[in-house]
């Protein structure tokens, strides 16, 4: 009995020890799992708002060189005038993030805007954008400090570009001034907690918006933080935890530069937060482990004499735990993600377009099915090889999938060389001209293509398109399908690197 009680007694304290190690080193894994956790959603989200924010920018920028070229070719002469005040309003409209377009003569006058009106002050000359186009010959777009527009009040950011007669010499400023409310807009849509922290800043260390601070934050310049003195000098984007330059309060930071334009986007989350939430776990679990142990004091003589059962209950563990296992084989076999492109497979087409039809049905919404197919491909994987083959598919992928309008629409790789878009509640009008924005997003990859015998020698891509309105019987996968592939082949019967749609 003596040698029983010792034995019993050397195992409850090798348990409790065992035990209170354990979740010692359990704390610890959580806490750094939590950061590394959080790093990478903050990584991940400031290059996502990166990647948004460069094509809210880049649209810009291509509608200004359009019209600058436009005005190049018509003049700014006063009959021209309203031509070109109609364009500006056609330009504005098309851009959301725009507040206005604005051309502005040598000494700073107010031209032409697209509201069509000029204010009783008219005159610019003494901002900065347009004292720097004045000494600058750059002909790319010069991005301001944010201001406050004089016509309506409201926050912007001005990007302009300058203007020049034929022989180089100073013409005037083509204006256009981004909404800070748009950004704040973009930036509420995502959940960064009570403590988190978005912002849009020059490279120079300028804040232009950051959320959820006051804009008496704007263009204060913060280049004395380590994001600006020591980790953009060395990585364009990565993570990093440090206190704010706005605040003083220490958060984990994700950052990422616009490739294009001296921007930046920081992404944070507090580390206070985070250790809020790790405690409040921590305090349950403690609670738990204690009572564990007051189970392992009362019950230890009982474990000894069930040694037996407890290795019983152990092998069923592992049991569970292989079955676990293999249930998690099972559903990464089942996983929905093209592996090359990255996008949706078949196996997600067929049940996101399922359930899109099923809803269609139910509110006789309409559906529009795109399937897309790249021309002449087994003749590039003949000329080029089958890497290149995998290469184009991936690019066209990527030039496909940010065309789409919000979380309902769905880009897929069909199979092959063939890519479906599925766009719920998009009529006739919205799927052809994503189909159109399709084909031109391809062109402008200018993936080299020798044995096509499309003119430009590049990759292109036909469209079939077809929308279907539920609710009339006719809503089915099988039917959809069917008829966008007519309209493809109609296309690629037309001469290929153009839209389609079936005859109705």
């Amino acid at each position: 009995m003596s040698s029983l009680r010792t034995l019993m007694i050397a195992f409850l304290l090798i348990v409790s020890l065992a035990v209170i190690l354990v979740n010692g080193w359990m704390v610890m894994d959580t806490w750094q799992r939590g950061v590394r956790e959080t790093e990478n959603d903050a990584r991940n989200l400031s290059q996502s708002v990166s990647k948004q924010s460069e094509d809210s920018f880049l649209q810009v920028e291509l509608t200004l060189e359009d019209l600058r070229d436009r005005i190049t070719l018509m003049g700014l002469d006063p009959e021209r005038q309203r031509n070109i005040a109609n364009l500006l309003r056609e330009r504005k409209d098309s851009l959301p993030q725009l507040h206005g377009l604005f051309i502005y003569d040598t000494t700073g006058t107010w031209l032409v805007t697209s509201e069509g009106i000029l204010q009783q002050h008219s005159n610019n000359s003494d901002r900065e954008y347009f004292r720097f186009h004045q000494r600058n010959t750059d002909p790319g777009m010069h991005i301001g400090q944010v201001i406050r527009s004089r016509s309506t009040g409201d926050l912007v950011i001005p990007l302009s570009m300058r203007l020049s007669n034929q022989d180089g010499s100073f013409r005037g400023v083509l204006l256009a001034t981004l909404r800070i409310d748009y950004f704040r807009q973009i930036f509420s849509y995502y959940n960064i907690g009570d403590q988190g922290l978005m912002a849009l800043m020059l490279n120079s260390g300028t804040v232009l918006y950051a959320r959820p601070f006051p804009d008496n934050t704007i263009n204060l310049n913060i280049s004395n933080s380590p994001l600006f003195n020591r980790l953009l000098k060395s990585a364009s984007s990565g993570t990093a935890t440090y206190k704010a330059a706005l605040d003083g309060v220490e958060r984990i930071f994700g950052y990422a530069t616009l490739k294009r334009y001296p921007l930046v986007v920081t992404v944070a989350y507090g580390s206070a937060q985070l250790r809020q939430a790790l405690m409040t776990n921590l305090i349950l679990y403690l609670v738990l482990c204690v009572m564990l142990l007051l189970v392992i004091v009362a019950m230890g003589y009982l474990l000894l004499r069930n040694l037996s059962k407890h290795i019983q209950d152990q092998i069923e563990l592992a049991q569970v735990r292989d079955q676990l296992t293999a249930m998690n084989q099972t559903l990464q076999t089942l996983a929905l993600v093209d592996s090359l492109t990255g996008l949706a497979n078949r196996r997600r087409f067929d049940l996101w377009l399922d359930r899109a039809l099923l809803r269609a049905n139910k509110l006789m919404t309409p559906v529009a099915l795109l399937m897309i197919d790249v021309d002449f491909f087994k003749r590039f994987n003949d000329t080029y090889g089958h890497l290149a083959g995998d290469e184009c598919l991936k690019q066209v992928g990527s030039a496909l999938l940010p065309l789409v309008r919000g979380p309902e629409d769905l880009v897929t790789r069909y199979g092959g060389e063939e890519f479906a878009v599925i766009l719920p509640g998009s009529g006739r009008e919205e799927a052809l001209r994503y189909a159109h924005n399709a084909v031109d997003a391809v062109a402008a990859l200018a993936i080299p293509h020798s044995s096509t015998d499309i003119e430009s020698k590049r990759v292109t891509v036909s469209v079939g398109v077809q929308v279907i309105r539920g609710g009339n019987g006719d809503a089915t996968r099988q039917t959809l399908i069917g008829l966008a592939d007519k309209a493809l082949y109609k296309a690629k019967a037309s001469g290929k690197n153009q839209v389609g749609e079936a005859s109705s």
